[in-house]
């Protein structure tokens, strides 16, 4: 295994976030929990895992796809755009935590 990645689709879990991209009565999913061994790093796999996670996604007729980095994670704002995912806002979330948020429609 050279790494994982997390297609959360709880609308409970993701209520905050829905509130804070202004779709909260949309059928949301968000990548996350995306990781990659560190010597397996910059050989594409997070892009494949998310493409998966995307296809998925679409599969199972979601409306949104989001997701959101640290603005500093640079690798990882490329990669949400390289899938298809759109910059929205860069904001610090409820939690205290900043973040850049990215978002595609897929309906």
């Amino acid at each position: 295994m050279y790494g994982m990645a997390q297609l959360y689709v709880s609308q409970d879990m993701l209520a905050d976030f829905k509130k804070e991209f202004e779709i909260e009565n949309a059928k949301v999913c968000e990548l996350g929990g995306n990781l990659v061994l560190p010597e397996y790093r910059g050989n594409g796999i997070t892009t494949k895992l998310q493409t998966m996670e995307l296809e998925l996604a679409k599969k199972l007729e979601f409306d949104y796809i989001i997701s959101m980095a640290h603005p500093d994670n640079i690798s990882s704002c490329k990669t949400l755009e390289k899938v298809g995912l759109n910059f929205v806002k860069e904001t610090r979330l409820s939690n205290g935590f900043l973040r850049r948020l990215y978002m595609l429609k897929l309906k």
